[in-house]
Order: structure tokens, then sequence, then C-alpha cells
């Protein structure tokens, strides 16, 4: 009986697992998804950049405009990390390398990838 209900167990796991992983970051309840997309960003309108999970990153501009970017393949993209990039030519961009560093480690690097598109949002009234 013992071995029914651990196997049982290991296979709800990964199914509430999933089921949480597709629920909306609440950072993005007050905001509507557009499906407007822009390649680039300029840096210095940047007021924030935040990781909500695994999958998504907020982009909140000075002004008030907001952007969503869920990179593809970003091992590694985690909530309690930073960002970092190379601003020199003043954008963000969806050739830009983003690194993900861990401010509280003495060896902060925790690996890099790129940022597709960025998905304009709407406030929701």
């Amino acid at each position: 009986m013992k071995k029914h209900f651990i196997a049982a167990f290991a296979i709800a796991m990964p199914l509430t697992s999933a089921l949480a992983a597709d629920k909306p970051a609440p950072e993005l309840e007050k905001y509507n998804r557009t499906g407007q997309y822009e390649t680039c960003l300029t840096s210095h309108r940047i007021r924030e950049t935040r990781i909500l999970n695994d999958k998504q990153i907020l982009v909140t501009m000075i002004g008030g405009d907001a952007y969503l970017a869920e990179p593809k393949s970003c091992p590694g993209l985690s909530k309690g990390l930073a960002l970092s990039y190379d601003a020199t030519i003043d954008q963000l961009c969806n050739t830009t390398i983003i690194h993900l560093l861990d401010t509280s480690s003495p060896v902060p690097a925790r690996g890099s990838c790129g940022i597709e598109r960025f998905e304009k949002l709407e406030k929701k009234q």
C-alpha cells in the first residue's frame, strides 16, 4: 500500500508544479497583454527590470509604459537574480545578451541569454 501512495505522490507533484508554472505572475495582474511587440527599448527610459519567474521579465519605463519579455531559453532565470547588459548604444534589443547575477554571492555570474522581443503591456482600467 505504501508503494502505491509514493508512486501516486511522485506523479502528482510534477502536475502540480506544471499548473503553478502556468499561473501568471501576480505583478502582471494589473496589465493586459496587447500582442504588440518591440525588438528594442531605449535604455535611458527604462525605470526597472524585474525578473518575475523563470520565464518572464517585466520592464517598466519612465512615463509608465511596461513591456514583458519571455526569453525562450534562459536557463538560470530566477526571481532572486539581477540583470546586467551592455547599454553603450542606449538600447536593450533582441540582439543584446543579458547576464544573470546573484549579487549576494561571491561568484555573482549565473548565466547569460537573449531576449527575442518585448510585448507591450496595457494597464487595466
